[in-house]
């Protein structure tokens, strides 16, 4: 058993050198139109996705890295800010980002930091330790982080793409990079989805979707409602009560889904093969997956059992009237008043949503482009707005003509679903989705120094042999 995270990490070092990574950058330097190197890749994004491709990069060679995040340091991803689940919906011995470092697992990080504490006594790790082990994960592994730093625009050429970013402290320049990889969460190319009745009130203080961070404990004694019946609602519902507000739970399914489908998918089998099914088969697997639902978890549901919270199913809410300070909503029968809404209902995949997409958005190559009308069941139906990617999560062109510039640009997020599966979805595939990436770009980078390499290859001159190995022979 290991002691303490010190130790650990050593063991982590000893075991990076009996690994032979590679010590320096096996990518050729390449100038671009300033006369200045290139950026190999520059990751956005420095959540688990982002990290983990990161550190993939970097265990193959490529170190002429710029990786950014525009949270401040300590709060990447969610889990430290709109977050509301107590427990990880994930079982504890899931190995994340580890990318087959034993040491690097969740387990071995919790092991060493709760020593004291038993591993058989948990189920879960906590939303807390999660993003602890995050920090740590990504201090072992070298990430270096530009933290509070911004790109607002992407423009992909043939041979590099040119990135404007903007600063901690607000300044503003201009790189040139041969790779960029949007490792940028969930909501990375998505807008929130807002049920209609709900869409004149976006900006109003008394409606707020989920994903916006704000005072739960100013809620204690309000009348509270919240729309949805995923894993995120039940989160919100059980912190807003905990808080003291009086909560409803309003659901357009007539029951609490029951069974999460997505459980069957996390296998190796599924993590490799998906990307290698039919269009139609890829579509009919994730159609069915989300038309049974996704159920919260058992753990989350217990929580929010013994809090009175109210749960109101098989309505949606149709019309919401003003009633002094309060908006009332209506729905088939249902008429309540309430102080605040939470607004737990998703995001909705749109990649022009990203506004430093924006000069090429329209550009970008989508499912609904590339299936027949006749396969859609209608024309809000969200899988259509999904980019339609390479299988090494490049984005692909409209026009053949900006095929090379576009596919420059890697979805390394949610939106990359239907096109791959969960490869840069949740903590399951983590370390498939990285590796698959990693690997790809490597790929991509040896093609295009092809030449390069060849001269380096005519020119290697390291002799084996000295001649006196073998007297009189040689």
């Amino acid at each position: 058993m290991i002691e303490s995270l010190d130790i650990l990490e050593k063991s982590i070092a000893e075991s990076f050198t009996l690994l032979d990574l590679p010590k320096k950058s096996v990518v050729p330097v390449r100038n671009g139109p300033n006369g200045e190197a290139l950026t190999d890749v520059l990751v956005v994004g420095a959540g688990m996705n982002g990290l983990a491709a990161g550190f993939a990069l970097r265990r193959l060679g490529v170190f002429n890295i710029r990786q950014i995040d525009q949270s401040q340091e300590g709060y990447t991803g969610p889990w430290r800010t709109y977050a509301r689940m107590e427990l990880l919906r994930s079982g504890k011995k899931l190995t994340g980002p580890a990318l087959g470092h034993s040491l690097l697992t969740p387990q071995a990080w919790w092991h060493a930091r709760f020593h004291h504490r038993s591993w058989e006594d948990i189920e879960y790790l906590s939303r807390e330790e999660w993003a602890e082990y995050l920090d740590w994960y990504a201090s072992v592994t070298h990430a270096h982080v530009e933290f509070g730093t911004k790109v607002t625009e992407i423009n992909p050429h043939d041979d590099y793409a040119t990135v404007k970013i903007v600063g901690a402290s607000g300044d503003q320049h201009k790189i040139f990079v041969r790779q960029v990889i949007l490792a940028n969460g969930r909501e990375g190319l998505a807008r929130r989805r807002y049920p209609t009745a709900f869409l004149r009130f976006i900006g109003d203080r008394r409606v707020v979707h989920s994903s916006q961070v704000c005072d739960f404990s100013s809620m204690a004694g309000k009348e509270i409602a919240v729309v949805g019946l995923a894993a995120s609602a039940f989160d919100n519902a059980a912190t807003l009560a905990e808080a003291g507000a009086k909560v409803t739970l309003l659901g357009r399914a007539p029951k609490v889904p029951r069974l999460n489908k997505m459980k069957y998918t996390v296998t190796a089998g599924f993590a490799e093969g998906f990307p290698r099914l039919s269009d139609r088969q890829k579509l009919e697997w994730l159609r069915h997956i989300t038309k049974t639902r996704i159920s919260p978890p058992k753990h989350t549901v217990e929580r929010v059992a013994g809090l009175g919270i109210e749960l109101v199913t098989g309505i949606e809410i149709d019309k919401i009237e003003e009633n002094g300070t309060q908006l009332r909503l209506l729905a088939n029968g249902f008429s309540q008043n309430f102080d605040k809404v939470i607004l737990a209902t998703g995001f909705g995949i749109d990649v022009g949503s990203n506004d430093a997409l924006s000069g090429f958005s329209d550009e970008i190559l989508l499912w609904k482009n590339v299936m027949p009308p006749s396969v859609w069941h209608d024309k809000q139906e969200e899988w259509r707005a999904f980019p339609y990617l390479s299988e090494d999560f490049g984005f692909k062109a409209k026009n053949e003509e900006r095929a090379a510039a576009i596919s420059r640009i890697r979805c390394f997020n949610h939106a990359a679903q239907l096109s791959l599966g969960n490869l840069a979805n949740d903590i399951p595939h983590a370390s498939f989705g990285a590796e698959r990436l990693a690997r790809s770009v490597v790929s991509a980078l040896f093609v295009e120094d092809a030449d390069t390499h060849f001269n380096s290859l005519l020119e290697y001159d390291d002799t084996e042999l000295q001649g006196d190995e073998w007297p009189g022979k040689l």
